[in-house]
């Protein structure tokens, strides 16, 4: 059995790892800028296209065919009432009470 080596010094860490340039750290800055620039900017600003009035919606024009049903009115237009016919209910069976 052999024995463990022994840790290595900071030193001998910095030495494998060198720093970065002083170009480098400045991209690493105007990105992380950018970044929370662009995060701050999509948190506050309003969803959507334009932040104007709107205007009101055009009304729909009437669908073709059968005339819609007036104020009112409950026959011979679409949506008004139907006579239905309902079969007369079955006789109890048994005795009578």
């Amino acid at each position: 059995m052999s024995l463990p080596s022994r840790p290595r010094r900071e030193s001998e860490n910095f030495e494998k790892f060198p720093s970065f340039t002083r170009r480098r750290k400045l991209l690493i800055l105007a990105l992380a800028v950018a970044t929370a620039g662009a995060v701050l900017y999509g948190v506050l600003e309003r969803p959507g296209g334009l932040h104007g009035p709107k205007a009101p919606p055009a009304a729909p024009a009437p669908p073709p065919g059968p005339p819609l049903c007036g104020k009112g009115q409950t026959r011979d237009c679409v949506g008004g009432q139907v006579d239905v016919i309902q079969p007369a209910a079955p006789a109890a069976s048994g005795a009578p009470r």
